[in-house]
C-alpha cells in the first residue's frame, strides 16, 4: 500500500511539473505570436517594402526563426507521439535554440549601438571581440552539457508522454554568466553615449534627438529586459529541481526575439518620419564660406535646417537599419 501511494505521488508531481513547463512553454510562445500580430502591419511596411540589408536580414532570420522554435516546442511538448531519439535532439534544439536566439538579438543591438557612436570602428571592435569571447564560453558550456545529455522518452499515462532529459550537469547555470556580462557593457556604451550626448549643448544630434533617444531608449530598456530574464533562467538552474529547469527557458527566446524585433522597427518607423517633408515644396540647398571652409545646409520648408555635420550623423545612424 505505502509502495502504491509512493507511485501514485511521484506520478501526480511528475505530472504537475510537465503541466507547469507545458503552460510555461504556451506563455512564452503566446508573447512571439502576438507580437507578430501587432507588429505586422509595421513589418510588411518597414521590412518588406524595403530593400535588403543586413538591417532586414537579421529581422526575418530573428522573426521567423522564433515563430520555427514555437512550432517545434509545441509540438515536442504536446504531441502524444515521441521516440527516444526525437527526445533527446529536442532538448539538443532547445540548448542552440536559445544561444542561437540569443546571439541574433544582441547583433542588432551591435548595430544600434554602432549607428550611434557614429560607425566609431573602435567601439565595434570592442563590442564584436567581446561578443565572440562571450558566445564562445557560452557555446563551451552548451556544447560540453550536450554532449553528456541523455533522454528518454516516458509515458506517465496512456496519452501523457513526455520528453525526460538526463545527466544534466549541475554547473548549466555558468551558460547564463558571459551572456550577462556583455549585456552589461552594451548597456554601459549605451548610457554612456546617452549622458554623452545630452550633457553637451552642441550635440550635431540636436535635429535627430527623437532618433538618438529611440536608439538609447531601446538598448537600456533591452538591456534590463534581458538582463532580469537570464539572471532568472541563471537563479532557477541553480535552485529549482531539475523537473522545472525548462520553465523559465522559452522565455528568454521569446523576449530576445520580441525586443530585437522592436529595436529594428522603432529605428525605422523615427527614420519614415525624419525623411518625411512636412511641406510639399521642394528643398533647396544653400552654400556660404565660414573660416575658409565650404559649408551646406538643407533648407526644408518647416523644418529646422541640418547642417553637413548632422546630415553626415543621422546617416551614419540609418546606416545598419
Amino acid at each position: 500500500m505505502t509502495s502504491h501511494t509512493g507511485a501514485v505521488s511521484f506520478i501526480a508531481s511528475a505530472i504537475h511539473d510537465i503541466q507547469a513547463i507545458r503552460y510555461s512553454q504556451l506563455a512564452s510562445g503566446t508573447i512571439i505570436l502576438f507580437d507578430h500580430l501587432v507588429t505586422l502591419d509595421d513589418e510588411v511596411e518597414f521590412i518588406w517594402r524595403r530593400p535588403w540589408s543586413l538591417g532586414k536580414g537579421l529581422f526575418i532570420l530573428n522573426r521567423y526563426y522564433s515563430l520555427i522554435s514555437v512550432i517545434v516546442n509545441t509540438y515536442g511538448l504536446f504531441s502524444p507521439h515521441l521516440s527516444h531519439s526525437f527526445c533527446l535532439n529536442f532538448f539538443r534544439w532547445q540548448g542552440w535554440t536559445g544561444l542561437i536566439a540569443g546571439m541574433i538579438a544582441e547583433v542588432i543591438l551591435q548595430m544600434r549601438l554602432y549607428a550611434l557612436y557614429s560607425l566609431n570602428k573602435k567601439v565595434l571592435a570592442l563590442m564584436g571581440s567581446c561578443f565572440i569571447i562571450a558566445t564562445a564560453a557560452s557555446a563551451a558550456v552548451m556544447g560540453t552539457v550536450l554532449s553528456n545529455l541523455t533522454a528518454t522518452a516516458v509515458p506517465l499515462t496512456p496519452n501523457l508522454i513526455f520528453c525526460v532529459p538526463f545527466n544534466i550537469s549541475h554547473h548549466f547555470f555558468a551558460f547564463w554568466i558571459p551572456m550577462l556580462a556583455f549585456e552589461t557593457l552594451l548597456c554601459g556604451l549605451a548610457l554612456y553615449k546617452g549622458y554623452e550626448t545630452f550633457r553637451s549643448s552642441t550635440s550635431p544630434y540636436r535635429s535627430g534627438q527623437r532618433l538618438v533617444n529611440i536608439l538609447i531608449r531601446d538598448s537600456v530598456l533591452y538591456f534590463l529586459i534581458m538582463f532580469a530574464t537570464y539572471l532568472t533562467n541563471l537563479l532557477v538552474w541553480i535552485t529549482a529541481s531539475q523537473n522545472l529547469l525548462e520553465v523559465p527557458i522559452g522565455f528568454s527566446v521569446a523576449l530576445s526575439c520580441v525586443m530585437g524585433n522592436r529595436v529594428i522597427l522603432n529605428v525605422r518607423g523615427v527614420n519614415k518620419d525624419l525623411e518625411r517633408p512636412r511641406s510639399s515644396e521642394k528643398p533647396t540647398i544653400r552654400s556660404w564660406h565660414a573660416t575658409g571652409r565650404i559649408r551646406s545646409i538643407v533648407v526644408v520648408p518647416g523644418q529646422a535646417t541640418l547642417s553637413d555635420i548632422e546630415m553626415a550623423q543621422l546617416r551614419s545612424l540609418r546606416a545598419v537599419a
